[in-house]
């Protein structure tokens, strides 16, 4: 690897990067709260993609970023800010954003070319790729051995905040899906899924969705096969469930979580909790992975253990016995 980049470029890297939160901002100003509503399209918080990022554990000489449902590539561009303000920098980093909306593909462009600057000026080789159409579609035919099915290429890092929205069981996209293999009453889970099937072995994930995947019968062949292909390392809950997206009024129980392609689970996962966007100060746990998923349990379940007990998720943590801190 190349040598640790100057003090001076990591602040050009941050600076250049805060201004993603003002193209947030305009984009809500300039379209209608109803219409984001309707695909399932908020935009990432800054602050928020930033604490995504400083999941991701150490990363390969050669980093292959997918961002599957990239709006104004605000994670894409922290997760590269991130590796490139490491000790060890890799020495080249290859971007793939698929983005539909015609209204945030000119941010879009703006803030791959900003990244491509940022990677020069660094040292350090840079490919990226914006990919005007439909994620579902390209990657299903990358993954799924069917007459048309062509090899895609493996990554070694996805990050995504996929778009929440239910799938009509009587449209193409539900069918398309349900050819796949891939069972899902959600977009986000559908988005999660192909993500997970796209990363190499080692490569890691880091997501934030909703936490309905976590039990009922809706989602348990999506859990099976998340548990099957993924080892799950860190989970994050919000104190509130209107906290990540609160200026978006999304009143949705969001989860971010990290997790690994590989067999052998960890024996405990990192369970941290905030009260919002403030991420100075976290708390975490290590709990036990059987207590988290009981291997035992046909059904699957993530067990956060919120709702049914007194106090917030820092209380309910600490009540599985694992050791507590505070970051900040």
């Amino acid at each position: 690897m190349l040598p640790a980049g100057s003090a001076l470029k990591k602040s050009m890297t941050m600076e250049s990067l805060d201004t993603l939160d003002h193209v947030r901002q305009s984009f809500n100003d300039e379209t209608k709260r109803s219409d984001r509503s309707e695909i399932g399209q908020f935009l990432t918080p800054v602050s928020l993609a930033r604490f995504m990022s400083s999941m991701f554990e150490n990363s390969q000489e050669e980093v292959r970023i997918l961002d599957p449902g990239a709006g104004a590539g605000t994670l894409f561009a922290t997760c590269m800010e991130t590796l490139i303000s490491k000790d060890n920098l890799p020495r080249s980093v290859k971007i793939v954003a698929y983005e539909t909306d015609s209204v945030i593909l000119p941010h879009l462009q703006d803030t791959l070319e900003r990244c491509r600057s940022l990677c020069l000026s660094a040292g350090i080789e840079f490919h990226g790729t914006i990919k005007r159409e439909d994620f579902i579609p390209a990657a299903i035919s990358e993954t799924n051995e069917s007459l048309f099915f062509i090899p895609g290429e493996l990554f070694t890092h996805v990050i995504l905040n996929p778009p929440y929205k239910k799938i009509n069981s009587r449209t193409a996209m539900s069918r398309l899906l349900y050819s796949a293999g891939i069972e899902v009453v959600n977009l986000y889970a559908a988005f999660v899924w192909l993500s997970m099937l796209l990363l190499e072995p080692g490569g890691q994930m880091v997501a934030i969705t909703p936490r309905s995947f976590c039990n009922g019968p809706y989602f348990k062949k999506f859990r099976t096969a998340f548990l099957r292909i993924l080892n799950l390392k860190r989970i994050h809950l919000f104190e509130s469930r209107n906290k990540a997206f609160g200026d978006d009024n999304v009143l949705q129980e969001n989860i971010i979580y990290h997790a690994v392609r590989g067999h052998e689970k960890p024996e405990s996962v990192i369970v941290s909790t905030s009260k919002g966007l403030d991420f100075d100060k976290v708390s975490k746990g290590f709990v036990p992975y059987g207590r988290v998923i009981n291997p035992g349990d046909p059904d699957m379940f993530v067990h956060l253990d919120i709702n049914n007990a007194d106090g917030g998720p820092a209380d309910q943590i600490k009540r599985f016995g694992s050791s507590w801190t505070n970051w900040g």
